[in-house]
């Protein structure tokens, strides 16, 4: 019985794990939850914020915050917009597994290796990635030597497929 406990855990987390995917390109539909978010701080200036889920890669997350914020451009009648200042936060939460396996002398974890008696489980890391921008937003052509700058409309063509791919289902469960 000692044995059947951590292997049906195992095979539940493997389960739910299976199922787990990236955040989907969309509003956050609560303050501080995933997904994009943002807030008018002047006439021509924006924060936006995109919040990612644990399966999230930064790249991702970084690449939403920028459509988000091109959309944001495009949506408020200019072409391009420049970066004033802007950051991605890594939250890291560790977790707790128990051992897959127990045996005679110890147990074994596929990742993790083994371990003797008397220690068991091991801790893993789980990374969550926000992305944050001050974004200044224009009309008229970018300026060609601002690498800050970023025109709207060819962000959008670029990074809106990945948002579009990321609303498909899984296939697979």
């Amino acid at each position: 019985m000692r044995i059947l406990r951590p292997a049906t855990a195992l095979a539940a987390l493997l389960a739910l794990a299976s199922c787990a995917s990236p955040t989907p390109y969309g509003p956050a539909t609560t303050p501080g939850g995933e997904g994009y978010s943002e807030t008018q701080i002047e006439a021509n200036r924006f924060r936006v914020n995109f919040k990612g889920n644990t399966v999230t890669p930064r790249e991702t997350v970084e690449n939403f915050l920028l459509l988000r914020a091109a959309e944001l451009t495009l949506k408020t009648g200019n072409t391009f917009f420049v970066v004033a200042k802007a950051e991605t936060d890594r939250d890291v939460s560790y977790h707790w597994d128990e051992p897959a396996f127990y045996g005679h002398y110890g147990w074994w974890g596929p990742r993790w290796g083994y371990g003797l008696r008397g220690g068991s489980g091991y801790s893993r890391p789980i990374n969550e990635f926000n992305a944050q921008a001050d974004i200044l937003v224009f009309r008229g052509p970018k300026p060609a030597n601002d690498r800050n700058a970023y025109d709207a409309r060819d962000v959008t063509t670029r990074l809106g497929p990945l948002a579009a791919a990321s609303l498909q289902p899984r296939q697979g469960y």
